[in-house]
């Protein structure tokens, strides 16, 4: 009962209107006995006309109103609504008091029936007593009053919008008559035929050979004339032009700009034409290997976000801080209000407010933005009621991120105001990513691996995953043989060992030397040139990049100090040209870790929630990482902007990533690539790898054979990669069976057949 206990009360009160209503409009003077809704009827209609007189018509539309509000089960009237009530309750009142004054002027019975009893003790007690005159100002003050309230009127911004009005008008009225002078000018300057030939001397006279004289004292009393209502124009329009900007300052259109959430077209990417094409008979992952995102939370309505506006604004106030809301961007986890400050209001008064606006706001963190870049309002970043969850197949499925034709392009999120937002690694060169436990670094780290097997077939990109707390990157050790590459007697695929992480990463930096060796022999400067040059000569190796991934450099660097800090400074440092890059994540980011050697080779970096301040500067030389709100919220630094973009991060499940698995695992794998084989001495010597290679002494024979030595050779004969004919030709070298590199001359094979 309770349930419909409001709409219940709403259908009654409509009921009584519509009676009222009803029996007014069949009430009579004479017969009233005879009214159309009955006895009840008649005597409603009877009393209401005796009381307030014609104002009863009103009382019904009050009932109505208010039974609507109870009907529709509204918490509260709106101050539109109230103020129309508060109208009609006086016209209720006014309406038989002014009847009651003419009929008494004119006798008229008809009319003093009408009045009722409240119009006629108000025309005793009122009018008579102050006149019909301020009777009526009274009237007229009491509804601009009621509309001042209830419908947010002034009347100091109405006589700034009359004095505009008039200004522009005197403007265009001056402009009328400086146009009908400069007329006046010209029709008075060519009163000669064309025909008429005149030379004029010094004194402006006309020459003796014709008898025509021209008197000139009338234009040029027309030309001092237009002089002085010219400069006297120019005066006005200054004047005006200099009034017109303090006002145009203080009469900006109230209006908020209301920016609705970025809505994107979903591209087909199984339908692109670059996954189309196969190689070694492998096909990239499809989109159905993502799951449909889910609708969760629900936007704020028009009048939900100007009520947060108010409350917005009534919080600054409060601290002493006055602006307007000109512009509000809604996203899908926080809301953008976009402020004005008044004159003479410094910006980090609003910085200083984050923490007392989260509490007023009834928020879990406010970002304050102070300026927004290019722009001369302040940002306040209020977290959703009922925010949504960003899914990877919404930014896999976006132009934004099909678009962009690098294999290293890496789907990472949405922008506040909801758009997709991708970037390509290559041109980053390597990425920091930081932050809190919790704050969502695993999920960023698995939605870039993601992208990028969504972008890259295996012989095209090669991940080093370096995971030292053992089961957040176990899933991938399933891309053995596909996107994995290790040294060839390593232990593990994805590394997990302290003294086998050191160990790769020399490996990587020997494979970078390598590199350079190469495109220094091609005559290239990137991978990018190197790649082009492949195209039109397929001898040449395939280079593909490398992506090394660091899921833990705290633990890495408590345990190897040193160690573990030299190869990833002197990757970051050189291995950009050669496709080679990192990506470093950490849930410790104090100085200790992200070292000042470190941090100024990784441009490129992401800040998740963290604790304080102090380590939102360590990671992005700004503070904001502090106010974030966790769960893949995140501030992105590219490389040389001085200010971070908020982000909300795209969220991949452990079912997303083993179904994307399962399909590339499922194909044939290409041919296989390793890192170059070294000998790391740690401190147990756990990381020894012998440099001979199985097939040295067939190679050996081989050349000897033949008398000639190259990389091509091998790699036909013995139907190897490049690089492990490369390692091969170094180690026949070492044994003294061919001479040095020189160039672009052949080898010398040094030793005959007795060897």
């Amino acid at each position: 009962m309770k349930k419909y206990q409001k709409e219940i009360i709403g259908i009654y009160l409509i009921f009584i209107a519509v009676f009222m209503l009803l029996s007014l409009f069949d009430y009579s003077i004479i017969d009233n006995d005879n009214n159309f809704m009955g006895p009840a009827g008649s005597y409603i209609s009877s009393l209401l006309i005796s009381f307030i007189g014609i104002g009863a018509f009103v009382i019904p539309l009050v009932f109505s109103i208010i039974g609507y509000f109870y009907f529709t089960n509204k918490s509260r009237l709106s101050k539109n609504i109230l103020g129309y009530l508060y109208y009609f309750l006086s016209i209720s009142i006014w309406a038989p008091m002014l009847l009651s004054y003419y009929s008494n002027l004119g006798s008229n019975v008809i009319l003093a029936h009408y009045s009722g009893f409240i119009g006629n003790l108000v025309v005793s007690l009122f009018i008579s007593k102050i006149g019909i005159v301020p009777s009526g100002l009274i009237l007229f003050l009491s509804f601009l009053i009621i509309h001042m309230i209830f419908f947010d009127f002034s009347i100091y911004d109405l006589i700034l919008k009359i004095n505009e009005r008039l200004k522009s008008f005197y403007l265009l009225v001056m402009n009328k008559i400086k146009n009908i002078y400069n007329e006046k000018i010209k029709n008075a300057a060519n009163p000669i035929e064309e025909n008429t030939e005149i030379s004029y001397n010094e004194d402006m006279q006309a020459s003796e050979d014709h008898e025509t004289n021209i008197d000139t004292s009338n234009l040029e009393e027309i030309n001092s004339e237009s002089d002085s209502m010219e400069n006297y124009i120019e005066d006005k329009e200054i004047e005006f032009n200099n009034e017109s900007s303090d006002l145009n300052h203080e009469t900006i259109d109230p209006n908020i700009h209301i920016e609705e959430e970025v809505k994107e077209e979903e591209v087909d990417i199984d339908l692109e034409e670059e996954r189309k094409k196969k190689y070694f008979s492998y096909t990239l992952p499809t989109g159905n290997l993502l799951n449909d995102p889910i609708e969760v939370g629900s936007k704020y309505t028009e009048s939900e976000l100007h009520q947060k506006a108010d409350e917005l604004i009534y919080a600054l106030e409060t601290f002493g801080v006055k602006g307007k809301v000109r512009r509000i961007n809604q996203g899908p986890v926080i809301t953008l209000f976009e402020i004005e400050p008044d004159e003479g209001v410094r910006v980090n008064k609003f910085t200083n407010l984050s923490d007392d606006l989260s509490r007023v706001m009834k928020a879990s963190k406010v970002r304050v933005i102070a300026p927004i870049p290019g722009t001369r309002f302040v940002g306040i970043e209020v977290p959703n009621d009922s925010p949504a969850i960003v899914y990877l197949k919404n930014i896999i499925s976006s132009e934004e991120y099909n678009n962009l034709e690098s294999k290293m392009t890496i789907a990472l999120g949405k922008t506040t105001s909801g758009k997709s937002f991708s970037f390509e690694l290559n041109k980053m060169p390597h990425l920091l990513v930081a932050g809190a436990t919790g704050s969502g670094k695993s999920v960023c780290i698995n939605a870039i691996i993601t992208s990028i097997l969504y972008k890259a077939k295996p012989d095209e990109v090669k991940f080093i995953l370096i995971d030292p707390k053992k089961v957040e990157l176990s899933s991938y050790n399933a891309l053995k043989d596909y996107h994995l590459i290790t040294t060839p007697k390593l232990d593990e695929d994805v590394i997990t060992k302290t003294e086998n992480s050191t160990g790769v990463l020399e490996s990587a930096i020997t494979e970078m030397e390598r590199r350079f060796q190469i495109f220094s022999e091609v005559k290239v400067r990137n991978i990018d040139e190197y790649h082009k040059k492949c195209l039109n000569n397929s001898d040449l190796e395939k280079v593909p990049y490398i992506v090394i991934i660091i899921d833990e450099l705290a633990d890495l660097m408590m345990t190897s100090g040193r160690a573990i800090e030299d190869p990833i400074t002197r990757l970051a440092q050189k291995a950009r040209a050669i496709g080679i890059h990192l990506i470093v994540a950490t849930q410790r980011p104090s100085v200790d870790v992200i070292t000042g050697l470190i941090k100024s080779n990784f441009p490129a970096r992401i800040a998740f929630q963290v604790s304080s301040k102090i380590d939102s500067r360590t990671i992005i030389d700004q503070g904001g990482a502090e106010t974030l709100l966790g769960n893949g919220d995140m501030l992105f630094l590219p490389p040389g902007a001085a200010t971070p973009v908020r982000l909300h991060g795209a969220y991949i499940n452990l079912e997303e990533i083993e179904s994307i698995l399962s399909h590339i695992t499922s194909q044939p794998s290409p041919e296989e690539l390793f890192l170059p084989e070294i000998k790391v001495k740690s401190e147990n010597d756990n990381f020894n790898i012998d440099d001979r290679d199985e097939l040295l002494l067939d190679a050996a024979k081989l050349v000897i054979q033949h008398q000639q030595a190259s990389v091509s050779l091998l790699q036909r004969k013995f139907r190897i990669g490049y690089s492990r004919a490369g390692r091969i030709v170094d180690e026949l070298e070492a044994m003294g069976i061919i001479s040095g590199y020189s160039g672009s001359k052949a080898r010398d094979v040094l030793v005959d057949e007795s060897y």
